[in-house]
């Protein structure tokens, strides 16, 4: 269940770096567009900027260090992997294989009740907000679909308009009907009073309420060429990228103000090509039309189509005084280059700004390699015999017990007792017999001096060598007990230099190999690897 926590955990950063970025982008866009109002009307601009605080979210899933980082490095130490463990794994996970790794104490960590306030909250935060994120999600995801049910009852109550009627409506140019069967838009017309609107991506329905006849024949054209825009330069697949993005990162509003804005500036963007070239007296009838389409609309669902007049009241009056002017701006060169150097940068300050995760499996790997010297100064060192003919590894070096609050300083090997165990690698004999070493708890041992390196067998049931005996590789020394402190019987084999343990698998060739599934998930759980 490891790698289920690290993802929870990425995500709780996914979310923060997410919220981050819409922060910063909203600051610098709003700035932006106070400088260069012309701004406003580019869609691109804001859905740039939608992308960019939905793509700061994947940042805290690519690979990276602490090379690139200037925050400090996330660590998962032993007591909150063993929480981690108490938390996600079944009770069935924690009894499995037992039977083969119940020796020298059962391998678990301290439970949640040992650890203090913060740990435990550093713990549940990723998984608390795992939970309040997917209950975020749904409510999301049923709001949007309750949204698309009641469109398409709209639908289902509108009357689809055959070419002759087509023609006879008086909102339809030539080009117009041109473009309609040339597209295959379907256009449908509906007793409700809502604005003209275009529905669908795939199947796109330009929606006209019936009231619209009432209408002048030169708004019902211009409003037709406004909506007929929208579908030439793809404006609802631009709404939908963005519907998606504000239900995925549901948590951030700044995606809400910022799609907000984007669907401004495509009202902007459509009435300005819809006028340009237009007499006043023209933008006026326009504006009209607009009044009065706000007016009629009732309160229908956000994110199902393009209205004419879906903009809310405190936008109507901007609107209509951008249609008084002749020549609207255009966004100058600096303008365009400078927002993309801005996104860029909320980008890259994200990127620095994300923590290395020390439980990342590859960093855990190459970090062990590196505290770990080598056992020999040759370079043509072999790994040590097996201590026993059948190796099966129980629990791994450097793991956290219940038994004890000290990380484990060897390996346990499974056998049944009596098992012959032989010298892993030549030397002398500096101590068998009970240790006083550890109160005690590693009961009878042999302890052999290699060079600099001295290798500990632990819980024999009896010793075939003496102090002061040379011994070769692969002589017998004694059998596996479970003398001392040990809950079945096992050979607890050590290795250290000056007096500190290391991990016996710099010596003993291909310790996963021998492992029971147990152990190795203990040890992916507690170190990541």
């Amino acid at each position: 269940m490891m790698p289920a926590y690290v993802l929870m955990f990425k995500w709780l950063l996914a979310g923060v770096s997410c919220a981050l970025a819409g922060l910063a982008s909203c600051c610098l866009l709003n700035a932006a567009q106070r400088v260069w109002p012309a701004l406003r009307a580019r869609r691109a601009v804001w859905l740039a900027a939608q992308i960019v605080v939905a793509g700061a979210a994947l940042l805290p899933f690519l690979p990276h260090g602490e090379r690139i980082s200037v925050a400090p490095a996330v660590t998962l130490g032993a007591e909150e992997s063993a929480a981690i463990r108490l938390a996600l794994e079944d009770g069935g996970d924690q009894h499995d294989d037992a039977d083969q790794s119940g020796h020298d104490g059962a391998v678990a960590g301290p439970s949640l009740s040992s650890l203090g306030a913060p740990s435990v909250l550093a713990v549940a935060l990723p998984i608390l907000w795992a939970t309040l994120y997917a209950a975020g999600l749904a409510y999301a995801l049923a709001r949007l679909l309750r949204a698309r049910t009641l469109w398409n009852r709209l639908l289902m109550t509108a009357r689809r308009l055959s070419r002759l009627e087509l023609l006879a409506h008086g909102a339809f140019s030539e080009p117009h009907l041109s473009e309609i069967a040339r597209s295959r838009l379907a256009v449908m017309e509906t007793d409700a009073a809502i604005s003209p609107m275009l529905i669908g991506l795939r199947r796109p329905v330009l929606l006209l309420p019936r009231h619209l006849r009432e209408f002048s024949g030169e708004q019902q054209r211009m409003i037709v060429a406004h909506e007929l825009h929208h579908w030439r330069v793809r404006d609802p697949l631009c709404l939908s990228v963005s519907a998606a993005l504000q239900t995925v990162f549901w948590f951030n509003p700044a995606l809400r103000w910022l799609g907000a804005k984007m669907t401004w500036a495509l009202e902007l963007a459509c009435d300005q090509h819809v006028l340009a070239g237009r007499p006043q007296q023209q933008r006026k009838l326009y504006a009209a039309a607009l009044l009065r389409q706000w007016k009629a609309q009732v309160a229908m669902p956000s994110g199902g189509g393009v209205a004419f007049g879906g903009i809310n009241g405190d936008t109507i009056a901007a609107r209509i005084l951008q249609m008084q002017k002749t020549s609207p701006p255009a966004p100058t060169t600096l303008a365009t280059w400078t927002v993309a150097v801005l996104m860029a940068a909320v980008l890259a300050g994200g990127a620095v700004l994300q923590p290395a995760l020390a439980f990342n499996i590859e960093r855990q790997a190459k970090a062990v390699a590196e505290t770990v010297e080598p056992p020999a100064a040759t370079p043509d060192f072999t790994p040590w015999r097996n201590p026993l003919d059948r190796m099966r590894v129980a629990g791994f070096f450097g793991v956290q017990r219940s038994v004890s609050d000290q990380p484990h300083h060897g390996v346990d090997l499974a056998a049944p007792k009596g098992t012959p165990i032989y010298a892993a690698a030549a030397g002398t004999v500096i101590a068998t017999g009970e240790l006083a070493e550890n109160n005690g708890r590693y009961g009878t041992v042999v302890v052999i001096e290699t060079g600099s390196l001295q290798t500990l067998y632990a819980h024999l049931n009896s010793v075939a060598v003496k102090a002061g005996d040379r011994v070769a590789a692969g002589q017998p020394i004694g059998a596996v007990g479970e003398t001392g402190f040990a809950t079945g019987p096992h050979l607890h084999f050590e290795v250290r230099r000056h007096n500190q343990p290391i991990d016996p698998a710099t010596v003993l060739a291909d310790l996963d190999a021998h492992a029971t599934k147990h152990a190795l998930k203990v040890r992916r759980q507690q170190l990541g690897y």
